[in-house]
């Protein structure tokens, strides 16, 4: 399944299983946090985050500036 995330002026595609559904809200209520780059130095941007996958308890960051991504646990 896919849905958009709106964080700011950004609209990011998030992908998940249905059973991962549950995870949505505290993937957004990790990306809002203004200790996210505090904690994770290597989570890019949120400018830069191409898409998100949601695996279970983490979410996998696409960064399409470095073409990398980065695993973000989310409990």
């Amino acid at each position: 399944m896919t849905t958009e995330l709106i964080i700011g002026d950004r609209k990011i595609p998030v992908r998940f299983i249905s059973s991962d559904q549950k995870a949505i809200p505290r993937l957004l209520t990790v990306l809002e946090s203004s200790q996210l780059k505090q904690s994770m130095p290597s989570c890019p941007p949120i400018q830069e985050i191409d898409h998100i996958e949601v695996i279970g308890n983490n979410a996998v960051l696409y960064d399409s500036k470095a073409r990398s991504s980065v695993q973000l646990p989310l409990y």
